[in-house]
């Protein structure tokens, strides 16, 4: 009798792993790799993790106001996710070409999904046969195009003068192992009123990309800043290209360039 019973015990207990009753340890994000993109930790094993149903801006996209757009969205999932355990949930589709799982992502009550495409930081965009949110994923577009918001607003900046600002050293050589996310460019205010940066581009000019814009900001006389390849440092300004991968060639110098609002040159150094 005791046999029969332990036995029909091992039986439920595979039933329910077999239907995912008894659950694995909940994903813990790792790392944001940029708005679409994360990693997490399942059960020791570390996954590449791609949004279902949107795509956001590249963060190595040539066009200033679209890589802007990418650190904004990059930003904004990492607020939402990063360090935090989340659930998946898959459609139709386990993996994509690259080996990424394929998901809806939540974190508490929010649908992160449908989060950065209502705040306008993605566009809805169908991956067959992964559909089972479009329709509400093309609603939110809808409605954040109506509200122009991220990348449905359009900006017509107006001109600002940038004097006395120079590019004044890149630290190209990063000490963080593989990603060099500690490299910098440091920029100086060398005269003695402040400066406005905002709408300004700093970009390595020998790759093309990537690019970073600066927000509202204004650089007191004779402070400097610095923008990080993918730390932030609030003392420094808080500033990052959000890059996953170094971005200043170690062996053959690359070209930094800072460009005022008008894409007017003001500023370039190697090294």
């Amino acid at each position: 009798m005791k046999t029969k019973y332990l036995s029909s015990m091992l039986a439920l207990f595979l039933l329910a792993l077999a239907i995912g009753c008894v659950a694995s340890t909940a994903p813990l994000v790792t790392r944001v790799i940029d708005g679409d993109t994360i990693e997490v930790d399942i059960d020791g094993t570390i996954y590449k993790v791609r949004y279902i149903g949107l795509d956001t801006p590249e963060l190595d996209d040539k066009r200033p106001e679209l890589c802007a757009l990418a650190q904004e969205a990059t930003r904004y999932n990492r607020k939402l996710v990063e360090g935090k355990t989340i659930r998946l949930e898959k459609d139709i589709s386990e993996t994509d070409r690259y080996g990424r799982l394929l998901r809806y992502v939540y974190v508490d009550d929010i649908f992160v999904n449908a989060e950065l495409v209502r705040q306008g930081l993605a566009w809805a965009k169908v991956y067959e046969p992964d559909t089972k949110y479009q329709d509400y994923l093309e609603e939110l577009e809808a409605e954040a195009k109506q509200a122009s918001k991220g990348i449905w607003r359009e900006i017509q900046p107006s001109s600002i003068i940038v004097e006395n600002i120079e590019i004044t050293y890149i630290f190209y050589d990063g000490l963080v192992p593989y990603v060099e996310s500690d490299e910098y460019v440091e920029i100086t205010n060398l005269g003695n009123q402040p400066q406005e940066l905002t709408g300004c581009v700093l970009v390595d000019i020998s790759e093309g990309y990537p690019s970073f814009t600066f927000p509202s900001y204004i650089l007191a006389p004779g402070k400097s800043i610095r923008v990080y390849t993918n730390e932030y440092h609030s003392e420094w300004g808080g500033f990052s290209f959000e890059y996953s991968q170094p971005i200043w060639n170690n062996s053959e110098p690359d070209v930094a360039v800072l460009y005022n609002n008008q894409s007017e040159e003001v500023s370039r150094k190697s090294y």
